[in-house]
């Protein structure tokens, strides 16, 4: 008897292993976009997501897509389908860089011009920055300089810019000593940089990063953490 019950315990204790070890990158069988990209375990990541906890919105598209999100300033940028005026969060600590919100948003089924969105910046003290664009008119809620908390309620979404409806657009890009100088010319710089893949640690287990509402339709919920 206590043979069989030692049986029964280890068989268990093997089939939760399994289990846990199969669903650590379920997304994976999802389809993966960007092939050979260094997601950061998302239980070790830095970054939350940039909605409130509690509240669910899906990913309008993702990392590595063949559409806006093909290039490498913005191949690990996210678009969340979201309503005007949703509070933004700061997905990690930092300082406000820049700050645009004067222009107004869209009217449904127009498309604006790239450089008629607004945005916030956020500089983390690794360097990198997040960029949080298509904010509604008067949008930020910060200032440029100003310090800011993880979680902490920075912006509100909007529909400006380059953009056929309401959503968030956003991303981090690397640091700034990791750019490269693309003016080839003595006492000119001008830096390329690129966005890198993030994942965040307040969800669900995604392990190549967020998938899009096609394979998610669900979304993503922020939880606490």
């Amino acid at each position: 008897m206590k043979n069989l019950l030692l049986f029964l315990s280890l068989f268990l204790l093997i089939c939760a292993c399994g289990k846990d070890e199969e669903n650590l990158c379920a997304d994976s069988d999802l389809g993966v976009n960007c092939q050979g990209a260094d997601y950061v375990k998302n239980s070790d990541s830095p970054y939350v997501l940039p909605w409130e906890t509690g509240k669910t919105f899906s990913i309008g598209q993702g990392n590595c897509t063949e559409g806006s999100h093909s290039l490498g300033q913005l191949q690990f940028a996210y678009d969340i389908n979201m309503p005007i005026g949703t509070n933004i969060v700061a997905m990690r600590s930092g300082i406000v860089g820049k700050v645009i919100e004067s222009f107004e948003d869209l009217e449904p089924g127009t498309v604006g011009l790239a450089d008629e969105a607004n945005y916030i910046t956020v500089k983390h003290d690794d360097g990198t920055e997040a960029q949080y664009a298509h904010l509604t008119l008067n949008g930020a809620l910060k200032n440029e300089g100003d310090p800011v908390i993880q979680g902490e309620i920075i912006a509100l979404s909007g529909n400006t810019g380059y953009t056929t409806g309401p959503h968030l657009h956003f991303q981090v890009m690397q640091a700034l000593t990791e750019c490269e100088d693309t003016d080839d010319r003595p006492n000119y710089i001008r830096y390329f940089c690129n966005s890198i893949p993030i994942t965040f640690k307040n969800t669900s287990e995604h392990c190549f990063g967020l998938l899009d509402s096609k394979l998610m339709p669900n979304g993503y919920t922020a939880e606490p953490y």
